[in-house]
């Protein structure tokens, strides 16, 4: 038996469908990134290749790993904890993938996981020693010090101007003088060595103590004048 809806019956339910359907909401939700934090690798850092580096808001490494994810230049990424380059974690994004090394500062990871490694760089070989192994040469002694100027040909002590020819007691010869000058004591000799050391010499007369002043005197002359009787005086010539 064929049941049958009557036009009414149609109705209500038009009327109903009408009030239900507005009210019905159907929402189509893309699925974002939302990349789990997997594939990690603790403690490893890959230096190297860095295009940006940025603090991240909380500790977390599968922030740094989503932000590689959505960027098409990153290939690598690494991320740095907290208290290491500051005081906020830091995630460096890399354009390609560097070497890993084992680091208790970091963690790391691949966009691509599958992909290969570049191997980590071998460790320098110590440079190879030098073709010669032996003992060091003792250095050069120093040259001896250059020998001391020979000493000048004659060493003696230099002779004693010899004498007057006469002594010319109680005898002046006024005039002449180049110089005079007071002896420390009354004797003649003093007088005498002086004009013999000196070139332009040619007499002298010697004066006692208390004829000029307290201290005996001496007279150096240039040319020989002529002698004069005065007990005051003692004369000579070269």
């Amino acid at each position: 038996m064929r049941s049958k809806i009557s036009r009414a019956g149609m109705g209500a339910f038009a009327a109903v469908a009408a009030v239900l359907l507005p009210g019905c909401v159907v929402t189509a939700t893309t699925p974002g990134p939302g990349y789990p934090a997997t594939n990690l690798e603790w403690n490893v850092d890959r230096p190297g290749a860095d295009y940006r580096s940025f603090d991240l808001p909380t500790s977390s490494p599968g922030l740094c790993q989503s932000a590689c994810m959505d960027e098409p230049q990153c290939m690598a990424f690494t991320y740095v904890n907290a208290g290491v380059q500051g005081p906020n974690a830091r995630c460096w994004l890399k354009s390609a993938v560097p070497a890993p090394v084992p680091q208790t500062c970091c963690v790391s990871g691949m966009k691509y996981p599958g992909a290969p490694q570049p191997e980590a760089a071998p460790p320098a070989s110590p440079p190879p020693p030098s073709g010669w192994q032996g003992t060091p040469t003792t250095p050069p002694a120093a040259p001896p010090p250059a020998p001391a100027p020979p000493p000048p040909a004659w060493r003696g002590t230099p002779p004693a101007p010899p004498p007057p020819s006469q002594w010319e007691p109680n005898t002046d010869r006024p005039g002449s003088d180049y110089r005079s000058f007071d002896l420390p004591s009354p004797v003649p000799e003093s007088c005498r060595d002086a004009c013999w050391r000196e070139p332009q010499c040619r007499a002298f007369t010697y004066v006692r103590p208390g004829v000029q002043g307290p201290n005996a005197r001496c007279w150096l002359k240039n040319a020989v004048p002529p002698a004069r009787p005065n007990e005051c005086c003692l004369s000579g010539a070269k």
